[in-house]
């Protein structure tokens, strides 16, 4: 499979679970910190993914 739709993939998976976690955690715990954190890290992969295939 292709590295761009690996990341968008990727990205959006961890995108959504990390929106989910900050939903179901209670705000402010650890839990919640590292459910705002994959969803940072989901739609940073969700962005490189969709930018490497328009740079080309």
């Amino acid at each position: 499979m292709e590295q761009f739709v690996q990341l968008i993939v990727a990205g959006g998976l961890v995108l959504l679970a990390g929106l989910w976690g900050t939903a179901l955690a209670a705000r402010w715990g650890p839990a919640w910190a590292a459910s705002v954190v994959a969803a940072l890290v989901g739609s940073t992969a969700l962005a490189v993914g969709i930018r490497s295939k328009l740079a080309v």
